[in-house]
């Protein structure tokens, strides 16, 4: 049974009916002269199957533009080293490439040094309220010294106006008075005992937050636990390790539960937002940059901005040279990082180095060489499934962008991929080469040839 298929009409390119001769094909030699010559159709069909897309004629400063190579990479305050507070066996919680969140636990560590500061600080915490209770007794201890000297001047005095004298109750009175200041010293001495515990608890409780990288609120705040509402420092028994910043996970320093020192390094991370682009140019042209003057960075590939957005820039010089390769730094900081824009990545860096007037340009990629004569496909104004081609009618050239001086206005559309489809096409009705045609899937099918399904 005959397969049936979508065709691509092109110009004077013969179509694939069953009435076709295909044992007696015309030479096309004899075939006579296209009136379409240089029109090819391009319906929605074709130009899908074709990959064919297009890039608009824009104006640019192309002879006023320096192009500079370089690459993407990374700020050296976008990597972060994630270490572990305290000694003990590794639990990891992320894996490489992993992307996180600031606050997020990427470790968890079982650690006896974490259980011994835990003792640390409950011994701290028993130390202020030891302390608040021995001047709890001292001020006592005080009170009542002061109230028995009181009351034993208060009875000798009664005593007296009776004219009755004791002189134990005398004796008794200035013991009484003697004791107050040694008592008095006692509770100053149980004030400054308290005041140091109350100095030295959040202190104690502000360094272990630091270490475990939380806040002291954090370290205090009152969570679940088995036995009831506790600070969370009571209730941890194991330490997360948290990351403090957005990133992406680089590398992992360590083996799933292997064991980690103090301080140890568990993990790395990056921000891919903090880029720079850092592009190589000849100190010959150094004369051409100024610190802060706007630079755009494009795409490698050499198709204009069809597919990768460019990305505007600031530009700053390096403040130091290669005498032997004479060439120096450009340090481009983008405005907005797009996505394609990762370290490592190459691309140009575009910098207007002198005032000029625009001129009309296209990729240097939608321009073929076409015999002795260089093309573009344009498509046209009044029928969006046509292309028309144009011998070129060029200008200067930066490598990317090139000038057309005539055959074009400012929007309109230039053939981008798919170009040496369409340079076959426009071969075959001009009768350069044996007639056929292109099937939808942009196979070429000669004139005289069975088609696919057909038997010879």
């Amino acid at each position: 049974m005959k397969k049936q298929l979508f065709t691509i009409f092109f110009a004077l390119a013969a179509g694939c009916g069953d009435d076709h001769d295909h044992a007696h094909p015309t030479p096309p030699a004899t075939q006579a002269a296209p009136a379409n010559v240089g029109r090819i159709d391009i319906p929605a069909t074709v130009r899908q199957n074709l990959g064919i897309t297009f890039a608009k004629a824009e104006y640019r400063r192309v002879a006023s533009t320096i192009r500079v190579p370089g690459r993407f990479e990374l700020l050296p305050t976008a990597r972060h080293e994630m270490r572990a507070p305290f000694g003990g066996r590794v639990e990891l919680l992320v894996k490489q490439y992993d992307r996180i969140v600031a606050g997020q636990p990427i470790a968890r560590i079982s650690s006896p040094e974490w259980h011994r500061l835990q003792l640390e600080l409950e011994e701290d915490a028993a130390e202020v309220s030891k302390a608040r209770a021995e001047l709890t007794i001292a001020e006592q201890s005080l009170a009542e010294g002061e109230n028995k000297a009181q009351l034993l001047a208060d009875r000798i005095t009664k005593l007296q106006s009776a004219e009755i004298r004791r002189t134990e109750l005398e004796s008794d009175l200035a013991a009484a008075r003697n004791a107050v200041p040694r008592l008095q010293a006692e509770v100053a001495a149980r004030r400054a005992q308290l005041d140091s515990a109350q100095h030295h608890l959040p202190l104690a409780e502000q360094a272990v937050a630091a270490q475990l990288g939380m806040s002291r609120e954090q370290l205090l705040e009152e969570i679940d636990s088995p036995t009831g509402k506790r600070p969370r420092w009571q209730a941890m028994a194991l330490v997360d390790v948290r990351a403090a910043d957005d990133g992406i996970v680089e590398s992992i320093n360590i083996s799933d539960g292997g064991r980690v020192d103090a301080l140890g390094a568990i993990l790395t991370t990056i921000d891919p937002t903090q880029l720079r682009f850092r592009a190589v140019a000849l100190q010959s042209d150094l004369h051409r940059f100024k610190d802060n003057q706007a630079a755009t960075v494009v795409a490698p590939a050499d198709r204009g901005d069809a597919k990768l957005p460019a990305v505007a820039g600031v530009l700053h010089i390096s403040p130091d040279a290669d005498a032997d390769e004479r060439t120096i730094d450009l340090l481009i900081t983008p405005k907005q990082v797009e996505p394609w824009n990762r370290p490592g990545v190459s691309a140009f860096v575009e910098i207007p180095w002198a005032t000029a007037d625009e001129e009309l340009a296209i990729p240097t990629a939608a321009v073929i060489q076409d015999g002795l004569t260089k093309v573009y496909y344009r498509r046209d104004r009044k029928n969006a499934d046509v292309a028309v081609r144009v011998e070129a009618d060029l200008g200067i050239s930066d490598g990317r962008w090139v000038v057309v001086n005539s055959g074009l206005t400012e929007g309109d559309e230039v053939v981008l991929d798919g170009i040496y489809e369409l340079k076959l096409a426009s071969a075959q009705s001009s009768g350069a080469t044996t007639g056929g045609h292109f099937h939808a899937d942009g196979t070429w099918h000669a004139d005289g040839t069975p088609e696919p399904g057909e038997k010879k």
